[in-house]
């Protein structure tokens, strides 16, 4: 008896340490997510009050990638032309409605609505947009931009005043996997999903990369966030991409990265766009695929 309780007192003591270490990682990555998401909501307010040209070059990074539509330092970029004169013509406004962030806290992305408002003497009726952006943290511990694509969107995804979610994640297991390097480097896993799409097609190959929780962005089209919802996607697209990475950084806890680069259609030698991935570690320290966002050249280009 004396025994049986000792090992019943032994596991509970057992949970309530595993409980306690949970909470704490859960508590530890709150604060980074929020401020996280204050600094965008501060980008898209600055964007607002001062335009475009301003706000980026204010909020980007030194090294920091746009497309426009092909890669590009942001900030180096924008400080080239001269700040415009004239009234605006449009006013975009933004908000981050979904986010994570490493266990570090030293890397992160959002994603939200985006508004575009004509504000010219011929306005034409409200666009929206989805944007996604990768934030770093620099040496001063504020928050800069280090890659930003958007996608435009049939309607609304969210109104710009919504709420912030953060991504489900299990932080006891994240915390036990951060800093643990098995499997392909980070860069090197949009050349193993290249090849697993080669090997069984679109579906299959985003089924076995992609985590539970997860978005695809594609113009035109509203977000894919259900296996079914891109299975009918990928269907009605037949296209089958192959990646080519050119870049990406990674945290400091190596369980959270970002790749950019090019795309082309299989049998087709001509770049068809750029894309930007987000890969997390999962609890058996495999890169997953939780963002993959795609936009198309021009025809003409």
């Amino acid at each position: 008896m004396r025994e049986r309780l000792m090992k019943t007192t032994a596991l509970i003591i057992f949970v309530f340490a595993i409980s306690a270490t949970m909470s704490v990682a859960q508590t530890a990555s709150g604060p980074d997510i929020e401020s996280l998401a204050a600094a965008e909501r501060a980008f898209a307010a600055e964007t607002v009050k001062i335009g475009f040209r301003d706000g980026f070059i204010k909020y980007f990074a030194d090294d920091g990638i746009g497309f426009a539509p092909q890669p590009q330092r942001t900030r180096e970029e924008l400080q080239k032309s001269p700040a415009p004169t004239g009234p605006r013509k449009v006013i975009f406004n933004w908000a981050p409605m979904f986010g994570d962030i490493s266990q570090a806290g030293d890397l992160g992305y959002t994603t939200g609505p985006v508004l575009y408002t004509d504000v010219g003497e011929n306005p034409r009726p409200p666009r929206h947009g989805l944007y996604f952006s990768v934030w770093q943290k620099q040496d001063d511990g504020s928050w800069k931009v280090v890659v930003d694509m958007g996608v435009s969107v049939p309607q609304a995804v969210a109104p710009v005043d919504t709420g912030f979610t953060p991504a489900t994640k299990t932080e006891g297991v994240r915390k036990m996997m951060a800093g643990k390097v098995s499997g392909p480097d980070y860069l090197d896993v949009d050349a193993a999903l290249t090849a697993a799409i080669e090997k069984n097609g679109m579906a299959a190959a985003y089924d076995a990369f992609l985590e539970t929780e997860f978005r695809v962005h594609r113009n035109g089209q509203m977000p894919l966030t259900t296996k079914d919802g891109l299975h009918a996607f990928f269907a009605k697209e037949a296209k089958a991409y192959s990646y080519k990475t050119i870049g990406g950084k990674i945290a400091s806890s190596k369980d959270l990265a970002f790749t950019y680069g090019s795309f082309q259609f299989s049998g087709s030698s001509d770049i068809a766009g750029y894309f930007v991935h987000v890969w997390r570690k999962d609890s058996r320290s495999r890169w997953r695929l939780v963002a993959d966002i795609v936009n198309e050249l021009p025809k003409n280009k």
